[in-house]
């Protein structure tokens, strides 16, 4: 019995050194970084009118959503670009729905309505900041491999 179980913790061993480190692909950090860009001139837009927010929120639904389904990004990647298009797409409902009913929000506990809008800008700043900052410190790397290719493609 005790060779079952010391087999069983010798295979998750090696399932888990086996693992590689995380990296993060070219296409997720453009992208968290084409979508902080939008984040901040959205932030500048909003205190004007919650109207200008929408096409700033649109770029960043279409900017996630395409990033969702490029093939080079990986798993845990393509799950934030879903929730971030997804919190966006929010965003911009209640950008839209802020405007056809003329409400501007002055303190963020006014209404229901300025709660939702308070409560959204959190959470994508929140997934932005989880999804940007670990993928510029943790960079696929390199191998020799393509390495020699693309030097190969460049000599032709």
């Amino acid at each position: 019995m005790s060779d079952f179980f010391n087999n069983a913790i010798a295979a998750i061993k090696t399932t888990i050194s086996a693992r590689a480190p995380f990296g993060s692909s070219t296409g997720h950090r453009n992208a968290q970084r084409s979508n902080a860009a939008t984040e901040v001139i959205s932030s500048s837009l909003e205190t004007f009118t919650p109207a200008a927010m929408i096409p700033t929120k649109l770029a960043q639904v279409a900017i996630s959503t395409y990033s969702f389904f490029r093939s080079d990004t990986h798993i845990s990647e393509k799950a934030m670009h879903l929730l971030q298009a997804g919190i966006s797409a929010a965003q911009m409902g209640l950008a839209i729905t802020m405007l056809f009913e003329s409400a501007q929000c002055s303190s963020y506990d006014s209404n229901d309505l300025c709660k939702a809008v308070f409560l959204c800008q959190l959470l994508y700043r929140g997934t932005l900041l989880t999804g940007w900052i670990p993928s510029e410190f943790s960079k696929d790397t390199y191998t020799s491999a393509d390495n020699s290719n693309n030097s190969a493609q460049a000599q032709v």
